[in-house]
């Protein structure tokens, strides 16, 4: 699952999402384009708004996945 899969499972929109971050929508479709590129404190307000722990969201929507072997 994607963050823009989680985020139309919470019904949170775009436009609702980028008025609570202080972003422009144009900002944070590139940001959900590259979720590794949030901001930490976006990453915070983002996890509260879709009812998530900060660490699952860390985990599985703003972190690459990288093979650490």
């Amino acid at each position: 699952m994607t963050l823009k899969d989680k985020m139309e499972e919470e019904r949170v929109s775009v436009n609702w999402l980028s008025q609570r971050l202080g972003l422009s929508r144009s900002t944070l479709i590139k940001y959900l384009r590259s979720p590794d590129e949030f901001k930490v404190k976006h990453v915070k307000k983002i996890a509260k708004y879709l009812h998530i722990t900060e660490r699952d969201a860390i985990v599985n929507y703003f972190i690459k996945n990288q093979n650490y072997e």
